[in-house]
């Protein structure tokens, strides 16, 4: 293990208007000769949350306004080709979005590629809920491989497990980020709860950032109330849980 460290100054920061990106090259040479090298991309920005003024990318409030994607396509199942995984990054900066989660286990690379490159924030998710050597195998493999990519800012460890809200399910939160944070302690840890958020001695309170899915009505204020230095963020929403207003289909024009 070699630790380094390289002094930069004054890097163009790397933002979701202008996702300025550079490029770290790593040989490894002996007796003067090189015997292996690497490149991979980077990006220099910064960001942080506030409980009462949200988050902030590079020192700007930024409202993060995103969409939870799954990593199959119309047309190709979950065979998408990196293309098309370009194209939907930039439909939906189209769309007016800046957030991607993904939705619910760590993406193709090809995925966070196209973010850092088009200036999209990632909220990169593992999969299951569990504090055995296999599972936490994976959270060390997704945090080792994407680390580098600006793009992510929030590593999601669960998404509306049964134990979220429990004291075991604590415990199983604060193992999983005991190992993010061995590997990278720059990001926001987050987990996506549906239910069982006011529980003290559940994950939320051991979050960075709260996730809360499909808010019931009061249940922010409520969270609000119980832990007002805790910053939350909405993981999952939709219509599908609330309405704005009556609508009927017009039978002259249909």
């Amino acid at each position: 293990i070699v630790r380094h460290t390289l002094k930069v100054n004054d890097p163009a920061r790397w933002d979701v208007d202008d996702p300025k990106l550079y490029t770290a090259r790593v040989t490894l040479i002996a007796d003067g000769e090189e015997l292996d090298s690497d490149s991979t991309k980077i990006g220099f920005r910064t960001f942080s949350v506030d409980v009462n003024k949200g988050f902030f990318l590079n020192g700007r409030p930024i409202k993060l306004m995103g969409t939870c994607n799954h990593q199959d396509h119309a047309g190709v199942g979950v065979a998408v080709p990196d293309s098309i995984q370009y194209f939907r990054i930039r439909r939906l900066k189209e769309m007016g979005t800046n957030a991607y989660r993904c939705s619910h286990n760590m993406p193709t690379k090809a995925v966070l590629d196209a973010c850092d490159e088009l200036g999209m924030l990632v909220m990169d998710e593992n999969r299951r809920f569990e504090s055995r050597p296999e599972v936490l195998a994976h959270v060390a493999s997704m945090v080792r491989r994407d680390r580098n990519h600006p793009s992510v800012v929030m590593y999601s460890l669960f998404n509306e497990e049964p134990m979220q809200g429990t004291k075991e399910g604590g415990k199983i939160f604060r193992r999983m980020k005991s190992v993010v944070e061995k590997l990278d302690d720059t990001r926001l840890l987050t987990g996506a709860m549906n239910g069982g958020q006011d529980n003290a001695d559940g994950a939320s309170p051991y979050m960075d950032v709260t996730g809360i899915n499909y808010n019931v009505p009061g249940g922010v204020e409520r969270y609000h109330e119980l832990y007002p230095d805790h910053p939350v963020v909405g993981s999952e929403n939709n219509s599908a849980v609330s309405t704005r207003g009556c609508y009927k289909t017009d039978k002259e024009k249909h």
